[in-house]
């Protein structure tokens, strides 16, 4: 993921982009001047990186690299975090969802609409500089992973389905 930003002075927080909520999903965002990223495995694990210095004002490229270890669903992934493609931090979690984050958050950008997808700010926490672009690069999964991905969304369909 890479965000073309543009921190005003002053600095810019908020979130650049979210997917899911509280009871699971992931952030990119700026909070105190910082990048930041949070993966939260259904709020029992959470794995945070950010920054240690303050985005300069002006343009800046924010990208996560989401090195996922691959050879089926729910394993683990180094997260990176860079800022104009210097690395600024990098943490691992050591499992993913292995399917949806959840059946009624929100995919949101320069804002987060739903419950908060990192526990680190308050929805809508809304970016306050100027959010260019967003672009995500998807990678092809392996085949175990994408039939194990696969078999995980039927079942959650099915259980949702028989909750109803």
């Amino acid at each position: 993921m890479g965000d073309p930003v543009h921190a005003p002075p002053q600095g810019g927080d908020g979130v650049l982009v979210a997917a899911g909520g509280i009871v699971g999903g992931y952030a990119l965002y700026v909070k105190a001047g910082k990048p930041c990223y949070e993966y939260n495995w259904f709020s029992e694990l959470r794995a945070r990186v950010c920054g240690t210095s303050k985005l300069a004002p002006g343009h800046a490229v924010i990208r996560l690299d989401f090195k996922y270890d691959g050879g089926g669903a729910g394993k683990g992934a180094l997260l990176s975090l860079f800022v104009n493609d210097q690395k600024v931090g990098e943490t691992r979690i050591p499992k993913t969802v292995p399917a949806r984050f959840s059946a009624d958050e929100t995919f949101d950008v320069g804002r987060d609409t739903g419950t908060p997808a990192s526990a680190d700010y308050a929805s809508p926490f809304a970016f306050t500089g100027k959010l260019n672009k967003v672009e995500i690069d998807l990678k092809p999964q392996d085949q175990r992973t994408a039939r194990a991905t696969r078999d995980a969304e039927r079942r959650t369909a099915y259980a949702l389905a028989v909750a109803r």
